[in-house]
């Protein structure tokens, strides 16, 4: 091991970078040995900047700096730090103080704990070895206990219920794909119906006279119409009447505003309304069209492209029979869905 020749700037000792007296760390007499080259000298105290120690030092390397390594011997094992440290000769001949030119170095994380047990009380020195006496040992594992039979129904129960809820979550997984797959809704809600005639405001302005029960030949809405006139609508057949939502006195219409809807009662129910030229599309391609109702119910029905004034549209309008009426009753509303064909169509 070499000796560094560094010199101080003047004869006087530097403290270390940070520090503000030399005596700002206590040296605390913890047994230690400090190997400098070839010699080895007893160590007397130590602190956190600073080493004192006595012995036979190497020739010349009083005012410079050395590499030392500073030993704690302990029961069983021993700490080695290796530090550089400046050298100064103390009032003995055979006395030195080595203080540590980095006290910040590696050495400070070990080197603090071993003060800072020692301050508590946690090694204690025997004839210049040291002991510790803080804790060491490793908590023993617990321990294994056979598990009894409440514990293993609680397991089962346990595992149950995780299979049950997994088992849960696979199916409303499996459920929303399939209706993403397999479904699609037009947008606009429908109503169900009888089938007949609807008739019409001929006029715009309000409607003075409403009577659902109105027979064949009498009065069953009158309207005063904006230019002055009372329009009366007389009963064209001997049908049911369906009144529609502007059928109530004091409303206020529209020219082709729908007033009543006539129908005969035996010819079945049907639902009118517009859907999406892509909904006309899977029409034309054989998906088949139901009417799911607002209690759940799925009626399938039959429907129809009516024709319409205008070519430009974007919607096209339908008519459709509904082909299942036993839980269905005029005036329900529902939505319209069209069913995809997974398979192919010589396996249906």
């Amino acid at each position: 091991m070499k000796h560094a020749d560094l010199q101080p700037p003047d004869s006087a000792v530097a403290l270390p970078a940070g520090f503000a007296h030399k005596g700002e760390h206590p040296q605390l007499e913890v047994p230690f040995t400090a190997l400098i080259g070839t010699q080895m000298l007893t160590g007397r105290s130590l602190s956190l900047t600073s080493a004192v120690v006595s012995g036979a030092m190497p020739t010349g390397v009083d005012g410079t700096v050395v590499a030392m390594a500073l030993r704690l011997n302990f029961s069983g094992f021993a700490v080695l730090l290796y530090v550089d440290a400046w050298v100064e000769n103390g009032n003995e001949d055979d006395t030195y103080t080595l203080h540590f030119t980095e006290p910040t170095g590696e050495h400070l994380a070990p080197l603090r704990y071993v003060l800072n047990s020692y301050i508590a009380g946690d090694i204690v020195s025997l004839g210049g070895f040291m002991g510790y006496t803080g804790p060491l040992s490793v908590k023993e594992k617990a321990a294994a206990q056979t598990p009894g039979l409440s514990h293993k129904i609680q397991n089962v129960v346990r595992r149950g219920i995780v299979i049950a809820l997994t088992a849960g979550l696979a199916l409303i997984a499996l459920n929303l794909a399939h209706e993403r797959v397999v479904f699609s809704y037009e947008a606009r809600p429908v109503t169900v119906t009888a089938p007949g005639q609807t008739l019409m405001a001929t006029a715009a302005g309000q409607l003075t006279y409403a009577d659902p029960n109105a027979a064949k030949g009498e009065v069953v809405y009158s309207i005063l119409a904006n230019s002055g006139d009372y329009l009366s609508v007389k009963m064209p057949c001997d049908c049911t009447i369906l009144p529609m939502r502007n059928f109530v006195e004091g409303a206020t219409i529209m020219t082709g505003t729908p007033i009543v809807r006539l129908a005969s009662g035996d010819a079945g129910l049907v639902a009118n309304t517009e859907i999406s030229a892509e909904g006309a599309v899977k029409l034309v391609s054989g998906q088949q069209a139901e009417l799911v109702l607002a209690n759940g119910t799925v009626v399938p029905v039959t429907p129809e492209i009516l024709p319409s004034p205008d070519d430009g549209d974007r919607t096209v309008r339908v008519e459709m029979t509904l082909d299942d009426t036993t839980n269905v009753a005029p005036g329900q509303v529902a939505r319209l869905r069209f069913r995809r064909n997974l398979l192919p169509s010589f396996l249906h």
